[in-house]
């Protein structure tokens, strides 16, 4: 074994904290990187489940996993080996049995054991930040698929012999697609490196939001491979992120308009500052308000609030929309909101933005939150946020005149809105 050295950027990484004896760097780049856990013929051919590889050492069973191909061969030098590649957090996620332990690359210089506990505890962050995606694939569930990937980054590869621009607006962009099993071009993004390299090694890739993959998405019929070839993958239609389009375009005018009216706020705020003392200084005239806005009853439960534009009401009433995005926030209370001290709260007033001062009305989502609710949501200031509609979600219309009334209430079983 003598013989061995490290083939991917996992491993390269590896042996440079263990020459430094950089323990910590290590376990980083070991979470990061793919596992190969070996599995019988049949298992690999898929004529059966496959089981996990395992070892006694010491009187531990021990699963067995390596970080590459070349590794398995060092290994387990002179055998042909069949395997299938996972990642850290997925093992961890299916570990069998506490008492076992996991051996990465016996034998080799970057060998390391560890037990169930410490996997568990070095998959936690990943696991915890794909809790979303992984429940929303284990529901089939296109709707909340919809709302990881609205908050996602995401991770493009790149075809190996494309032209060297990273520019997905311009024409010569290296898309890499794969065909199916009926032929059709289909764009695998990832929601990690750590998944691309799960599933394609070492490869040239590029970050992006999903703003910018909905804006310059090539070819409506391409599908989104989500993932492929690891746990959590899915697959979308071309045609689902036009709706995911539509939701962008709309918040980015709201967040674009809202982040104008916080830069003259404060331009008028330094223009309100004397620079220099004992001369007047012009005071800017505000909007008449029409009551003070108190802040939220301290009497009430909290409830998270979500102001939805007029012209997508139709759709939640009458079509059983049951996906919201927007700056989610705490109830002030009854008889405390209307829709102008909203918009001015939120900062939804501007150009380009779907609200007006003038509104006498205006609808809003409302609901508890539950165990499942981030606890920062409605804590301190409003936060951008896309979401499937909780169970129980009520429908309200704010009036200018204070009324809150109540149009329908949101049955998650059904996906329907049932009429107050």
């Amino acid at each position: 074994m003598t013989d061995w050295q490290p083939t991917t950027a996992t491993e390269r990484a590896l042996m440079a904290a263990t020459a430094a004896d950089d323990r910590e760097s290590f376990l980083t780049e070991l979470v990061g990187g793919p596992l190969l856990l070996p599995v019988s013929p049949a298992a690999a051919a898929g004529h059966e489940p496959a089981g996990w590889p395992t070892g006694r050492h010491d009187g531990v069973t021990h699963v067995v996993a390596y970080t590459s191909p070349a590794a398995i061969a060092a290994g387990l030098p002179g055998q042909s080996v069949s395997y299938r590649v996972t990642g850290f957090a997925d093992v961890a996620a299916d570990w069998p049995d506490d008492d076992w332990m996991l051996a990465i690359d016996p034998g080799l210089p970057i060998a390391v054991r560890l037990t169930a506990d410490e996997l568990r505890t070095l998959a936690a962050p990943t696991l915890a930040a794909e809790r979303p995606l992984r429940d929303a694939i284990l529901r089939e569930d296109p709707d909340a698929l919809m709302s990881v990937l609205f908050r996602a980054e995401l991770v493009l590869p790149l075809r190996p012999d494309g032209p060297t621009t990273r520019d997905l607006s311009d024409p010569e962009f290296p898309w890499w697609t794969l065909p199916d099993e009926q032929g059709r071009a289909s764009l695998p993004v990832f929601t990690s490196e750590a998944r691309l390299r799960q599933a394609l090694g070492d490869r040239d890739l590029v970050v992006v939001s999903s703003l910018q993959l909905t804006d310059h998405w090539p070819d409506l019929s391409w599908q989104l491979l989500l993932n492929p070839e690891t746990p959590l993958a899915a697959a979308l239609p071309g045609a689902a992120l036009l709706t995911l389009r539509d939701w962008v375009a709309e918040l980015r005018q709201v967040v674009t308009a809202a982040a104008e009216q916080e830069r003259r706020r404060r331009e008028t705020a330094g223009y309100a500052e004397p620079s220099t003392m004992g001369l007047p200084v012009p005071m800017p005239r505000s909007a008449p308000e029409t009551a003070e806005d108190e802040g939220p009853d301290p009497d009430v439960p909290l409830l998270l609030q979500l102001v939805i534009p007029h012209r997508y009401l139709s759709s939640y009433l009458d079509d059983g929309y049951d996906r919201a995005a927007g700056l989610v926030h705490a109830w002030h209370g009854p008889g405390r909101d209307t829709p102008v001290r909203l918009y001015r709260r939120l900062g939804l007033l501007g150009e380009g933005s779907p609200f007006e001062e003038s509104d006498e009305w205006v609808p809003v989502l409302r609901w508890p939150p539950s165990k499942a609710t981030p606890e920062q949501w409605g804590q301190g200031p409003p936060r951008m946020e896309s979401l499937v509609v909780p169970d129980g979600t009520e429908l309200r219309c704010l009036h200018q005149d204070g009324r809150d009334e109540l149009l329908a209430r949101f049955e998650a079983a059904s996906r329907r809105w049932s009429p107050a």
